[in-house]
């Protein structure tokens, strides 16, 4: 069934096969990676048909096509495996969790929102933003006596193609380019926004790519660094703030979900047992973070979000392997329910990047390695959530660092 609606076309299609709910969301999430023809997808609550929102009526069976074998490949997706939990906090606070967060921090002039998915802040969103990096940081320095590190917003192609990134999440990567090196070219573009009331960008051709990437992970940077390397038994920890981008095109939303964020990583390079040891150890610092600032979290076992058509063979290795931990903080979902937002992750790569970047740990094998992902932002908006704007409901040893 088609309908006209607002200048767009909506049509009613059946999913081959009935979802679970997990899958609906990602259909629906992941849907702004199909057609930019497409304003999105909703699954309807028989998660048996679906509704697409298709922008130009000219291009329905172009769009509806994609999306027939877009939604083949998600709904291959594997679900039921046991949910486990390795950590808990439960807040103290007893007060309501707050609504419109985003909305107020940019009523107040903490936050400036520039609408493609980067934002500025101050005052006591830095503040905490600040405070959650340097807490983090501290902990990882006394547990695992970690290295500090510092790692560039650029990263060679050739680096995330042996990471495997362009492999799993190919639509949320983004290249940099520059204006070819032509004198004609660099004049024909200056000419063009010397006197224009908007920025006029160069024609595709005149855009050079020389292999360069923003950044989509913040360990991944590390591991160039440690090629060739071999660690005695005392292994390699490794800390750091990174600096994250990842293409979210009309998912973009609030401190929700950035293309540009904050990670406080840390890595760990050594044997099976050095990297496995580290995690668990790692677990309960996580929880004490949380109750640092008061928080409702849980640490559960998790997959990533690849792109479609590698999603349930790669989701079906993480969930069976048991490879991959999300730190869910407790959050309003915008309609008055409460969603877990994924505020960090706790990854284990095995021999994958000590192979790929030929790093030794001490038995003579190749490296196992580790990571674990804080993301600033979302632990910021989190914490407002659960404790509101008034600076009583706030833990009293983070109180004055915040509103201070």
């Amino acid at each position: 069934m088609n309908t006209m609606t607002g200048g767009t076309v909506k049509v009613s299609i059946d999913l081959p096969m009935q979802v679970a709910p997990e899958v609906a969301a990602d259909i629906e999430k992941e849907s702004v990676f199909v057609s930019p023809k497409l304003e999105r997808i909703r699954v309807n609550s028989d998660h048996k048909t679906a509704v697409l929102e298709i922008r130009d009526a000219g291009f329905t069976s172009e769009v509806v096509e994609k999306v027939h074998r877009y939604v083949a490949a998600m709904a291959k997706q594997r679900t039921g495996f046991d949910i486990k939990t390795y950590g808990k906090s439960e807040r103290s606070d007893s007060g309501p969790y707050q609504s419109g967060v985003n909305e107020e921090f940019v009523r107040r002039g903490w936050v400036h929102d520039y609408g493609k998915g980067q934002v500025a802040y101050n005052g006591p969103v830095l503040r905490l933003a600040r405070l959650v990096n340097e807490k983090a940081g501290a902990l990882y320095a006394e547990h695992f006596n970690t290295a500090e590190g510092h790692f560039p917003g650029f990263i060679d192609a050739d680096v995330l193609h042996k990471c495997g990134y362009f492999d799993s999440h190919p639509n949320q990567a983004s290249f940099v380019g520059n204006v070819v090196e032509d004198f004609d070219v660099i004049e024909e573009f200056r000419v063009a926004n010397s006197c224009s009331e908007g920025a006029i960008l160069p024609q595709d051709a005149h855009i050079h790519q020389d292999g360069m990437c923003l950044n989509p992970a913040a360990c991944f940077p590390a591991y160039p660094t440690l090629q060739g390397k071999r660690f005695d038994e005392a292994g390699f920890s490794l800390s750091w703030l990174g600096r994250v981008f990842r293409y979210e095109s009309r998912n973009a939303s609030g401190l929700d979900r950035l293309y540009e964020f904050n990670v406080r990583e840390i890595v760990f390079v050594g044997t099976e047992n050095f990297v496995a040891n580290r995690r668990k150890r790692a677990l309960p610092l996580i929880v004490e973070l949380a109750k640092t600032f008061d928080l409702d979290m849980e640490i559960e076992t998790a997959t990533d979000p690849f792109f479609a058509t590698v999603s349930a063979s790669k989701k079906f290795f993480q969930a069976a392997m048991e490879v991959k931990n999300e730190i869910l903080i407790p959050v309003l979902d915008g309609k008055g329910g409460t969603k877990k937002m994924a505020c960090g992750s706790v990854n284990m790569h095995g021999r994958f990047f000590g192979e790929k970047f030929d790093i030794t740990a001490s038995d003579g094998e190749p490296a196992h390695t580790g990571c674990i992902g804080l993301g600033i932002e979302r632990w910021v908006l989190a914490a407002f959530t659960q404790h509101g704007f008034d600076p009583m409901r706030w833990p009293e040893g983070v109180r004055d660092e915040i509103f201070g």
